[in-house]
């Protein structure tokens, strides 16, 4: 064989050899998904096996605070909805959302006819009008 064949040839098992190694180590990511629900861990790869284990976590997968709660009832966001409006309209029942970024009470305006006119939100925590 020439040099040049051979050369590529260790290079090639060489890569190969450092993958399977950073592969067994999990260094490399792989296509293994874990599902954590009530104790049990299921982890399937992508030959479908599954191993179960019961385990015990207090901790959570997520580093992400529970969203707060509002500190503006849906009453309340209604009541503060009025002096945004005139005379002659019905403001429908608050529902909570996400309005521009901000947790907002989206308030419904229709008129006595029940004619939509538009959403007044009111931000959940400080009862400001979110524009």
């Amino acid at each position: 064989m020439e040099k040049s064949t051979v050369a590529i040839t260790v290079i090639a098992v060489v890569i190969i050899s450092i993958m399977g190694f950073l592969f067994a180590l999990e260094i490399l990511p792989s296509d293994n998904t874990t599902n954590n629900t009530n104790g049990t861990v299921n982890l399937s790869t992508n030959n479908t096996t599954t191993v179960n284990n019961s385990t015990v976590s207090n901790q959570s997968k997520d580093n992400n605070p529970p969203p707060p709660h509002p500190n503006i009832s849906a009453d309340k966001a209604r009541e503060l909805a009025k002096k945004y409006v005139g005379p002659g309209v019905i403001l429908e029942k608050p529902v909570l959302t996400t309005y521009k970024s901000v947790k907002a009470w989206q308030v419904p305006v229709y008129t006595k006819n029940h004619k939509f006119l538009n959403n007044i939100y009111i931000d959940a925590r400080t009862g400001k009008k979110v524009d």
